[in-house]
């Protein structure tokens, strides 16, 4: 059985429906914030897991499945910096606890494009208290995208930003394993699940739940104007230069390679 690890969004059913609906009991599937799949995937307690993409560049022998991937090209909506002040004022900001590649991004626009350089601390998840004790804070994930900003703040789009400032998308996840895992019949499977999901976007937005609500108009504006599940060239191009950025401000280790994987042979049956 194949251990396979999600991001619990909204984001992640499109990449998952169809794993979901055919119930394939070659594959388990477990859900958790993308910090927590990061360690469990470094641990070894899952075989591939929808990974942020700073972790390519931390955890060893990795490779990412071709072709799908959790990006936007413009404003994300769901990874915001929400702060108190204009951005040439914040001193302060509070990193998700849920988050690793947002945190990063917030780090490398400070420096490389807004040109400041705050104090950066792990938060709260409570945006009313990261915002009690620092100037900005980092959210990302549905209660970013379904939770309004409170009065008196700003959201900064940091995948709108990324974009306006590159020209490029940005990805956020990617399904990645241990090299060597990837075989024919798991490739075929993880698009397919994609595939199911491109004609249900409607009902997956009309069913989602988020802290007992359902929001199914912004859920689909969503999932069809700003989120991408691709993963080609230009995604390729957008994650080298933001990993290389990272490796600047000494995020990741500046050695880091980014493996595409190739297909083992599928396990006879």
């Amino acid at each position: 059985m194949i251990r396979i690890g999600a991001v619990s969004y909204l984001n992640t059913r499109p990449l998952v429906f169809g794993l979901e609906q055919t119930g394939d009991p070659r594959y388990a599937l477990s859900y958790d914030v993308p910090s927590v799949l990061s360690t469990r995937l470094a641990a070894g307690e899952l075989d591939v897991a929808l990974l942020p993409v700073i972790e390519l560049a931390r955890i060893p022998n990795l490779a990412v499945v071709p072709g799908l991937a959790i990006g936007s090209c413009g404003d994300c909506r769901s990874v915001l910096l929400v702060s108190k002040k204009p951005l040439d004022e914040i001193r302060s900001v509070a990193l998700d606890p849920e988050s690793r590649t947002s945190n990063g991004l917030v780090q490398v626009l400070a420096a490389e494009l807004w040109g400041i350089s705050p104090r950066f601390t792990l938060g709260p998840r409570d945006l009313e208290l990261a915002l009690m004790e620092h100037d900005a804070a980092v959210r990302i994930g549905d209660k970013a995208l379904f939770e309004p900003p409170p009065p008196g703040t700003t959201a900064y789009d940091l995948g709108g930003a990324w974009t306006g400032w590159t020209g490029l998308p940005f990805v956020f996840a990617v399904w990645a394993a241990p090299i060597g895992v990837l075989d024919r019949d798991l490739y075929t499977a993880l698009h397919a699940s994609r595939r199911a999901a491109d004609v249900e976007r409607a009902a997956i937005a009309a069913d989602y739940t988020w802290n007992g609500r359902r929001y199914p108009e912004i859920a689909f504006r969503y999932l069809t104007e700003a989120m991408r599940y691709r993963f080609g060239g230009p995604e390729l191009t957008a994650l080298h230069r933001f990993l290389g950025s990272a490796a600047r401000l000494g995020l990741v280790d500046g050695n880091h390679e980014i493996r595409i994987a190739a297909l083992a042979p599928a396990a006879c049956r």
